[in-house]
């Protein structure tokens, strides 16, 4: 019809991340991993994932949720077949290798006079790595709908976080959301911080993420989870890969 509005669509992105944030020694994991899950479709076969959690209960097995981190290698195998099946999201990934992270990302070095002289003390900040790591990966996702997939006709960004942040943790990063994308996109998003088991979109993210973390962390040598989705993945960039300095060495 002549006059029938264009259709829009909104774009919902999951994004759950993988590692810590122990920079000072070996003993954390090598890699912080923060991956997205976007889509327009966000209910499509949807209804497959519950019906397996339904089909796990009928056999007398305790399954509240689905984590890959925590579900047996039989519930793993019966997700990622799930996931493998859906055609309407893609995935994005930014990987850091943490020894090669400068500290001035994690690290603020005060310094204040005392009668004895100067005296320096250290401070965490690691919204300044993560909010390098974090403007990469969206850079990656929403130039690919919003630049170069005008036809799809986004309207409005749903961000949806994983809940593990403090809260004045949570307030930094959805402000900084908030002020990247009204600063290149023109787009302000609706931004959340929701449990994992609170969406089946966060679990999807959460097996997506796990799976490229094995991957990394792995050194290649486990890819039956990562073959999965591999399909799905736009972009996976090591974000610190030119980096020649290494401020630790790994066990």
């Amino acid at each position: 019809m002549l006059f029938q509005d264009q259709k829009t669509n909104t774009l919902y992105l999951f994004i759950d991340e993988s590692g810590d944030f122990n920079f000072s020694s070996p003993k954390g994991s090598k890699y912080f991993i923060l991956t997205c899950v976007s889509t327009i479709e966000p209910l499509e076969k949807r209804n497959d994932f519950l019906r397996l959690k339904y089909r796990l209960l009928q056999k007398g097995y305790d399954q509240e949720y689905f984590h890959a981190t925590n579900d047996k290698q039989y519930v793993r195998d019966e997700v990622f077949n799930l996931i493998n099946k859906l055609e309407d999201f893609e995935i994005d990934s930014v990987i850091a290798q943490k020894n090669k992270v400068n500290l001035t990302l994690y690290i603020e070095i005060k310094s204040q006079k005392k009668e004895s002289g100067l005296k320096f003390t250290k401070k965490k900040v690691e919204e300044r790595f993560y909010r390098q790591v974090s403007e990469t990966l969206l850079q990656y996702v929403i130039r690919r709908y919003v630049n170069y997939r005008k036809h799809l006709n986004i309207n409005k960004i749903v961000v949806i976080c994983g809940s593990l942040f403090y809260k004045n943790k949570q307030e930094f990063i959805k402000k900084y959301i908030k002020s990247y994308f009204k600063d290149n996109f023109r787009k302000v998003p609706y931004t959340f911080f929701h449990q994992v088991k609170a969406d089946i979109n966060c679990q999807i993210a959460d097996y997506c993420s796990w799976a490229i973390s094995v991957k990394w962390e792995r050194g290649g040598r486990e890819l039956r989870p990562y073959d999965s989705i591999k399909k799905r993945i736009k972009s996976e960039f090591e974000i610190f890969e030119k980096g020649e300095v290494e401020y630790y060495k790994y066990n």
